[in-house]
């Protein structure tokens, strides 16, 4: 098939697939590794590659992914055949000199190729609103270099490139390969001064590697490293550095922060271990990939004042002047690629370029005649006649709706697109204590480092972390992408199949009491029965004084067990709803594989009172018919349950969506713990002694894995979001979260049912088989009794050897983690009056209210 773009331009795709023989013998299928490494060579992406096999791209990552899922049939032996036309061209490239993707380009193409190419990038316009700032078309004061000139410079200058449009690829002119970008009319990769400074060779030029000195000492560093690789910094001094587009420095840690002094190795778990140990997978590091020349200066920037002088303080440690006196200029100079680099590329190939952060320090506000504080606590809003705002209307820029706040937006519109900048002022509130503590105090250049690993690592923050969380989801999984109409003649928006890309209702039992489903049913505020609502949420109970045995008051300690972000562990391969609920009114048949809610009587299920039930947050037996999501009630024909419902809303279009999701905050926490010397390898010993001492490491890292847990956490909050009560809302209104694609309390039952009877089911099976039964639960943490301090003896069954299915220890989200311990007569007074100890074990001062 050929697509036709305006002017003519074949699709890459259909122009290969032409080529190949798709007869004769099949050739066998590389491993992953070569997989990825022939498509990259050759030119592709996992999109194409997906269109090439009639796949989805998320397909494409599970072939390349170790261990691979093998492609069969049809689809497999077409796989196959293209990886082995790959390797065929690219030996033959190799060997000749000639292109891997099509024919050669004569060397003596006329003139008239820019006038061929520009129609084709000017004519991909498209149609629907989105927030993607190219480069800005300032005015340019400076004459434009002569043609000559351009032809011998030794680099391109900022802007001097057009692009081509998406899945279409030339030939590079130096080295043959395939480029998307056309300079001086000819297509060429793309080479900045700012690219050589870093050390970056020329497309035709191979990089050279010195040998390091058999006697210098090596020096041992993580493999990915939070800090270290993510955010460099340079060794020279502020008022030395050089403009940010012209050089870049090397990367070592700044000297106001020290570096990470990493304890003696730990002992690894031996290669041939006893099935009492067992190994934790080792977790991927974050793929680091390389920042596109238009994003040179990170994702952010921190403003604070220098020797009187106004000073950028980027994610990488270098300082540069900003001329900025207004709000509007510096929202100007902040999208001027010709002045600064800042921004992040979309985190998937159908999403948008992530906005600049500029962060305000105290004294940036004063510069920019704000006020120290917001007087209006209750809207955090400057009111829209503050003289600042007046100024920045009149420019020309506006803000958003939610107005000018400790997170505001300000935007202009230019060729029917909005350029957006996005700002955080730190003496506003910007920063929440509760998740960055004194974070918004730190020097300037701290804290870019801390937020730009926090960016490149997650993504570039918007809001709060709950905000931040939310937009992470939207990000991995974009809800639309632009695609090329041939009825139309140009790329129009369709929707991305298996994302959230529809606004839904809540089923009447998902809905929070104040959604206007719930008051259509209900009128009076506080009616709903709570046997008509869906109540899933995390568990906290404490086992009864009486039911506590003689045995286990003759135990010397208790101990708490805390699993490690058990929410986000829960999303992990977890189906939610992509669509509407669908109503079963009448006796449907259980099925494990509908998200959705189900109406079942669940109160004749026999449990252990020594245990929490697993089908109600307060581990109370249920009395009576309720509604549970379907992990609960799955949970309860594992159990052994005859389940009949006799109603239920489900979704029967589903798909992992926050697989994405888990899996980026998963490797950020995991990169940013191995920075602090708490890895996937260690064994149970090891790790507790790292568990126990790696707050004292480097308080910005510490900082930052506590932000990463804080993002996974308030983002599934954010799913059902509820109304500010008591400000300007009333019972049965609609409330501007409903209009979000991600306001899905559905999802957010789904998970933490999920969490739950995971929970439940590692403490069913260590009371099962080693006859253990918890004393206090609360969310993620669980008490034992216990004959020592120790977590360990609490984790292995009577033979010895850990219990099948029970708790593991280990960072990676899911397992657990030494909580703390206590005396046993410190916990029998406390329960019996009832106090829930899984939640005061930390402070050994506690004691009962006589």
């Amino acid at each position: 098939m050929r697509v036709e773009v305006d002017v003519g331009v074949i699709d890459p795709v259909a122009a290969v697939l032409d080529r190949i023989s798709f007869d004769g013998p099949v050739p066998p299928l590389p491993d992953p590794v070569e997989r990825v490494r022939l498509r990259e060579a050759f030119g592709w992406t996992v999109t194409q590659m997906g269109r090439a096999n009639d796949v989805r791209r998320e397909t494409v990552w599970t072939w390349e992914s170790d261990p691979p899922r093998t492609p069969r049939g049809e689809k497999g032996q077409r796989y196959a055949r293209i990886l082995a036309y790959f390797a065929a061209e690219l030996a033959r490239v190799g060997a000749d000199g000639g292109s891997a993707t099509s024919e050669p380009e004569p060397a003596d193409e006329p003139e008239s190729a820019p006038d061929v190419l520009a129609p084709e990038v000017t004519s991909r316009e498209l149609d629907f609103d989105i927030e993607d700032p190219p480069e800005l078309s300032w005015p340019d004061t400076d004459p434009a270099p002569a043609r000559g000139e351009m032809a011998v410079a030794a680099f391109d200058e900022p802007g001097s490139w057009i692009d081509l449009p998406e899945g279409v690829t030339r030939l590079c002119i130096r080295c043959g390969h395939p480029t998307s970008s056309v300079v001086d009319g000819r297509p060429r990769h793309v080479y900045l001064q700012a690219m050589a400074a870093m050390g970056m060779p020329r497309c035709d030029t191979p990089p050279i590697t010195q040998a390091e000195p058999a006697s210098a000492p090596r020096t041992e560093t993580a493999p990915t490293s939070a800090v270290t690789t993510l955010a460099p910094a340079p060794a020279a001094p502020a008022a030395t550095a050089p403009p940010p587009a012209a050089t870049a420095p090397a990367p070592v840690l700044p000297a106001a922060v020290p570096p990470v002094v990493r304890p003696p190795a730990a002992p690894r778990r031996p290669a041939a271990a006893s099935s009492s140990r067992r190994a934790n997978r080792a977790a991927k590091k974050p793929t680091l990939k390389p920042v596109p020349p238009e994003f040179t200066d990170g994702p952010l920037a921190v403003l604070g004042i220098t020797d009187g002088a106004l000073t950028v303080h980027l994610a990488d440690g270098r300082t540069v002047p900003c001329p900025a006196r207004s709000l509007q200029a510096l929202a100007a100079w902040a999208l001027d690629k010709r002045k600064i680099r800042l921004g992040a590329a979309r985190v998937h190939d159908n999403g948008f370029d992530q906005d600049p952060l500029i962060i305000l320090t105290e004294s940036a506000v004063a510069h920019f005649g704000l006020p120290a504080s917001l007087a209006d606590q209750e809207n955090l809003r400057l009111p829209a006649d503050h003289e600042a705002l007046k100024s920045v209307t009149k420019a020309g820029w506006e803000l958003t709706k939610a107005g000018f706040g400790p997170w505001p937006r300000i935007f202009k519109r230019l060729d029917g697109k909005r350029h957006c900048v996005q700002l955080f002022l730190t003496p506003w509130g910007a920063l929440e204590d509760r998740v960055w503590g004194p974070a918004g105090e730190l020097p300037a250049g701290d804290l870019a480092r801390m937020l730009g690993t926090y960016a490149r690592l997650l993504i570039t923050p918007r809001g709060t972390v709950a905000v931040t969380g939310e937009e992470l989801m939207t990000s991995l999984r974009p809800p639309t992408k632009a695609e090329w109409s041939q009825d139309e003649g140009r790329y129009v928006s369709v929707k991305v199949p298996h994302t959230l890309h529809t606004l839904v209702d809540p089923a009447p039992p998902e809905a929070p009491d104040e959604h206007p489903v719930v008051a259509a049913d209900y009128p009076e505020e506080g009616s709903r029965p709570a046997s008509e609502a869906l109540d899933e949420e995390a568990c906290i109970w404490v086992r009864p004084a009486d039911l506590i045995t003689d045995v286990e008051r003759a135990f010397t300690h208790v101990v708490a067990l805390d699993v490690q972000v058990a929410f986000l562990a829960a999303c992990r391969r977890l189906h939610v709803g992509t669509g509407p609920a669908v109503h079963y009114p009448r006796n449907p048949d259980f099925d494990p594989a509908l998200p959705g809610s189900w109406y079942v009587d669940l109160s004749h299920v026999e449990t252990d009172p020594r245990l929490p039930s697993p089908f109600t947050s307060s581990g109370e037996r249920p009395d009576g018919p309720g509604w549970y999501a379907t992990p609960t009630v799955a949970y309860a024909v594992e159990l052994g349950a005859d389940v009949g419902p006799m109603e239920a809303w489900v979704r029967e279009t589903h798909s992992p969506y926050l697989q994405p999701w888990y899996e980026t905050l998963r490797d950020a926490y995991l990169t940013v713990m191995a920075d602090l010397g708490v890895t996937t390898d260690l064994d149970d010993e090891a790790f507790l002694a790292a568990m126990a001492g790696y707050k004292d490491g480097d308080p910005l890292l510490v900082t930052l894995a506590g932000a990463i847990k804080a993002t996974a956490k308030a983002g599934i909050g954010k799913l059902r979001q509820r109304p500010n009560l008591g400000v300007d809302h009333v019972f049965g209104d609609p409330w501007p979260a409903l209009k979000r694609l991600t306001w899905r309390p559905d999802i957010r039952a789904m998970i933490l049912s999920k969490a739950r009877t995971n929970m439940h089911r590692k403490m069913h099976n260590l009371a099962t088989v080693a006859g253990r039964y918890p004393l206090a639960v609360n969310n993620d943490c669980v008490v034992y009794a216990a004959h020592g301090p120790s977590p360990l003896p609490l984790l292995l069954g009577p033979d010895g050897e850990p219990v099948r299915g029970g708790f593991r220890l280990g960072v990676n989200p899911g397992s657990v983690k030494h909580q703390g311990s206590q005396t046993i007569d410190w916990a029998l007074d406390l329960l019996a009056g009832g106090v829930n100890i899984a939640n005061e074990i930390k402070d050994a001062s506690l004691v009962p209210v006589a």
